[in-house]
């Protein structure tokens, strides 16, 4: 399928104005823009409360002004994605009037307004070419929390499924935050994906705690990614369209946005998503309005700026977009990944409190970070993903429960005995045969402190001639404290630092099982 290259849309001069202060000429000159940087899709925003200024009416005449704007898009060659519910946009709640308190995914007042407005479209624009494919929201997952995750589901289920009874031509999907990779916040993407033709995901580095370094720092550049990879995992296996991602120059310079879009489109386009679109279309001159008046960095995210020059943002947007053209402008299956990452079990909703979805976020996200440095491709999966097809498997930071299941670890043992290589890091990790496969003793537990600083030694760094030292963090406080066995030591811990650590410990050991080999590292 052809690749998906586009911005998100607000005019620059009016914001999420739009469509009460429609400004015809403006928008076409920016349509045209877009279609010159090559790309070839537009967001655009449905704002609620205009197009459903109660729950039994639909405004004729905001529908009549988006005729207009996909006459505009079409006249440049752009297709449109349109986006029913902008509960949240930049930092602030759109809500509609006529809400009060009730729930928007589960009222049947509300739910019945709601389909009334996406079966008017559907029913308007069925087949309709220019339209991409029906966006049910922006990040609804921020804007108002359903009161569970079957609520959350009834709400996609209910809604696309109104739009496909009326439209069946047009995909369906729904502008989710990184909020649904890092909180159980009622939207999960294996449930959507039930429901959705494929998925959607936003996500900004600089917001995010996991990327505490500069914006063109490795982290920064795995991160969008990783987003992409994880979004495909706990979905199933579902396509992903990365519908927004970007930085704001009230944050960083120029040229440094400019780096971060490049890596960025190339690493997603290398990740195999179906889509990259840049937030947002320009810079904005109104500043003193909501939402920019509470949230001033939103005016700079533009990948043109207020004058109409093309930022360094829109610099790399439109040299990818020629990159692309000259490769025939499709998608591109990713190479075989050889090594993967594997989700753990209840992602969401462990028992213990403290394996919360972000915590569970950041192991995988590191272990993503590291593997691409060591020059690995590697596949973010489940484990009911099919382990054969990859020689490396990384299993970082396991908890004590639900996280691997007795049938799992099973076949992960078979998995290294058939020639595999397992890594596996200890957060409470307590496995039938763990002892056995990592040729190792089990001692004891122990709980030394998030945090506290660790310094581990290569076992083989008197021979090699350096000091082969790494200082690390502790990240969790748990670690397993063993004895060798029938076992290679890689690192030792370097001196006691605490709990019970011994100068020449071992901290990360291997072993070789069948044909192949078991790596377990002492804490996480």
């Amino acid at each position: 399928m052809k690749f998906i290259t586009g911005v998100n849309y607000w005019p620059k001069n009016h914001g999420v104005q739009m469509w009460t202060e429609f400004d015809p000429e403006e928008i076409a000159e920016d349509m045209r823009t877009i279609a010159r940087m090559g790309m070839n899709a537009v967001r655009v925003f449905l704002k609620w409360a205009d197009f459903q200024p109660s729950p039994e009416i639909i405004d004729k005449s905001m529908v009549g002004l988006f005729d207009e704007l996909l006459v505009m898009a079409d006249a440049a060659g752009v297709r449109v994605i349109p986006t029913f519910f902008c509960g949240h946009m930049s930092g602030e709640n759109w809500d509609v009037p006529w809400r009060g308190d009730r729930d928007p995914y589960s009222d049947p007042e509300m739910l019945r307004a709601q389909v009334g407005l996406v079966k008017h479209f559907a029913q308007r624009y069925r087949s309709d070419a220019r339209i991409l494919c029906w966006d049910l929201a922006n990040e609804q997952d921020i804007f108002a929390r359903p009161r569970d995750r079957h609520s959350g589901w009834l709400w996609v289920h209910t809604l696309a499924s109104e739009l496909k009874s009326h439209d069946p031509e047009h995909p369906v999907t729904a502008g989710t935050h990184i909020t649904s990779l890092t909180q159980d916040c009622g939207f999960r993407l294996g449930d959507l994906s039930e429901c959705l033709d494929f998925l959607c995901m936003h996500a900004y580095p600089l917001y995010a705690d996991s990327c505490p370094e500069r914006l063109d720092g490795v982290r920064s550049t795995y991160f969008v990614p990783f987003c992409a990879a994880l979004t495909r995992a706990l979905g199933g296996g579902a396509d992903v369209l990365f519908e927004e991602f970007g930085a704001t120059s009230q944050m960083c310079a120029e040229d440094v946005i400019e780096g971060y879009y490049r890596a960025t489109l190339h690493a997603l386009l290398a990740e195999g998503v179906i889509g990259a679109m840049g937030w947002c279309y320009g810079d904005f001159t109104v500043g003193d309005r909501l939402p920019y008046e509470t949230t001033p960095f939103e005016v700079g995210f533009g990948l043109v700026g207020v004058d109409g020059h093309i930022k360094g943002a829109g610099r790399a947007m439109q040299a990818f977009c020629g990159t692309l053209e000259r490769l025939g402008g499709e998608a591109l299956q990713p190479s075989a990944p050889g090594a993967a990452i594997i989700v753990p079990r209840s992602y969401y909703d462990n028992i213990d409190p403290a394996v919360t979805p972000a915590r569970n976020f950041r192991a995988l996200f590191n272990s993503y970070v590291l593997a691409r440095r060591a020059g690995l491709n590697p596949r973010v999966i489940t484990l009911d993903d099919d382990l054969s097809r990859f020689k490396l498997v990384f299993m970082p930071c396991v908890p004590q429960r639900r996280a691997v299941n007795t049938t799992d670890w099973n076949r992960l043992v078979e998995f290294v005995e058939d020639g595999g290589t397992l890594y596996m890091s200890y957060d409470g990790a307590a496995l039938d045969g763990m002892g056995r496969l990592f040729g190792m003793e089990v001692r004891y537990p122990i709980i030394e402190g998030a945090g506290q600083p660790v310094e581990i030694q290569s076992a083989g760094a008197q021979d090699e001639g350096c000091s082969g030292a790494l200082c690390l963090r502790h990240a969790t406080g748990r670690r397993l404290v063993i004895r060798p066995r029938d076992v290679r030591v890689l690192w030792t811990h370097a001196r006691g630092q605490g709990g019970g650590r011994a100068e020449g410990e071992p901290a990360v050991v291997a072993a070789g099982r069948g044909r192949g080999y078991a790596v377990f590292c002492d804490f996480a």
